[in-house]
Order: structure tokens, then sequence, then C-alpha cells
């Protein structure tokens, strides 16, 4: 297991007189001689967006010679492995460490929605990579991302503009023994937030209505790279820390209303994780 060495403060420099920034303080053009590190950056980057693209095109031909049920399963494995082999990438060329931190019993989990956290654009290529049987419960308009909607599709992710329906296959997967990746935030941290956005409590009335678990992941980041607000051609300070862990796990209360639920679970994440908008790290 890689030990956990404390997480450098970055973005703490003031920029020399010239250098362009970003509102967020993040520089929009690198040193002369960060240069190296920015084409590997973008390089990085763009390659998993092409890769996506990729996806999206060969996924109709899979469907159309596997058939739905088969090519949906052919695919939910490719994807996992390749999300592991892109973690493993990013970390090989040094731009990202990414530690897992008693993350094993991920590995092991079925009918489990899995909360997280969500700091920064690839939290849930992250978990894909380790939770098996992964549904992601995406944002309605990355339906219509040509980089995104392809892979979506292949494995089942479920959009969450579908009202009652949405409970409904929710329920439908958590009982098939997958597992739920849902981000309760709606969207990545905001700077200046109090650990965590508001909670949405629509993953709360899930739980409620089917009784599955929900285990909650604790995810820190360093720097603002890929953080809400922060565009993908901005200059990361590198390497990039990572440290992803399993939190508690929480059960709906009896008579206890989504609402609620989800007030609770946002209480917890707040008293774990503090944002300082640079980064978002553990309280202790």
């Amino acid at each position: 297991m890689l030990q956990i060495t404390p997480m450098p403060v970055v973005n703490a420099e003031t920029p020399a007189r010239g250098e362009l920034t970003s509102p967020t303080g993040v520089r929009t053009f690198p040193r002369l001689r960060d240069f190296g590190n920015y084409l590997l950056q973008v390089g990085s980057v763009s390659y998993f967006f092409v890769g996506g693209l990729g996806i999206s095109i060969f996924a109709p031909l899979l469907c159309l010679t596997l058939g739905r049920s088969r090519a949906t399963q052919v695919g939910r494995r490719a994807i996992s492995s390749l999300f592991r082999g892109y973690v493993a990438w990013l970390q090989w060329v040094g731009l990202f460490r990414i530690r897992f931190e008693g993350c094993d019993l991920l590995k092991d989990l079925s009918g489990v929605i899995v909360t997280p956290n969500h700091p920064s654009l690839l939290d849930a290529v992250y978990l894909m990579s380790l939770v098996p049987r992964p549904i992601c419960i995406m944002r309605a308009g990355l339906k219509n991302n040509p980089c995104l909607s392809g892979a979506a599709g292949l494995a089942g992710f479920i959009t969450n503009d579908r009202g009652a329906s949405l409970i409904r296959q929710c329920q439908t997967k958590l009982a098939a023994g997958d597992n739920l990746l849902i981000f309760p935030e709606g969207t990545r941290t905001v700077a200046g937030a109090r650990g965590v956005n508001t909670f949405k409590s629509g993953f709360a009335l899930t739980a409620v209505l089917t009784g599955a678990p929900i285990q909650t992941v604790l995810i820190e980041r360093n720097g603002s790279y890929l953080s809400k607000g922060v565009g993908l051609f901005s200059v990361a300070q590198i390497p990039i820390d990572i440290v992803i862990r399993p939190g508690e796990v929480f059960h709906a209360l009896p008579g206890e209303s989504a609402r609620d639920l989800a007030a609770r679970m946002e209480a917890y994440f707040r008293t774990q994780l503090v944002s300082t908008g640079d980064s978002v790290r553990l309280r202790n």
C-alpha cells in the first residue's frame, strides 16, 4: 500500500509579471521551462476525449453484431479496462499521483449506491476503474457530448432527466447487482464551498425506496486543475495528487425522508472535508 505523503500547496506562488492567469489564479499559458509537462498534460487529456469519440463511433457496430445485452456486458468490461489503463498512464508519465487507500473493499460491492464527493472532472474515471459493474447516473446534457455519449450508452448509464422512470431503472440495476455511481453534489465542488456543494436528494430517494446501502467515498485533490470553472487547457502544477478512500456506509433510517437522508450525509461530508479553493482535503 502506498503511503500518503503531505499534499503540497499548489498555485501558491504569485505568477511572474506578464504571465496569463485565469480568474481562479490558474495559469492559462505555461512558462517555457514547464512547456514539456504542458504538452504531456494536453496530450493526455486529449487522448481521453479522442478515445471516447472512438468508442462512440464503434458502439453502434458492437450493438449490431452482438446484440444490445451482450454488447453492454462487453462494453462495460472494455470501458473499465480502458479506464484502469488511463489511470495507470496518468501515473506512469508523472502527471498524477493517485492513491487508493483502503479501497480493496470497493472491489466486492454489489447492489450498492456509491456516493463520492466531486472535486474534479476525472472522479468518475478513477472510481469506474475500481468499482465492479458500475452504472453512472450522469447529467442529461452529457448524452449530447460525442466524446462521452457512446461509452455512456454502451455501458448502460442512466441520465438524470427521466423522472419516475429514473428511480425504477435504479431499482432494477441494484436488484441485478449493479452498483450505482452517483455524485450527490450534482456537479463539481465549487471554490469556496464548505467541503462540498449542497447535496441533491435524488440519490437518497433511491436509497429510501430500495433499502440499498450507500457507500461514501472521500476524494482529496491538490491544485485546481480540472475543478469547477478551470479549463482543460489551463496549466496544471505537476504532479497532481489524488487520494481516494472509502468513507462510512449509510442506510436510510426507518421513516427518514430522502431530504433528511441527503442532509445527514451532506453534514457527514462537511465534517470530513475542507475546500480551500486550491485543494480539497481531509480535515484531520
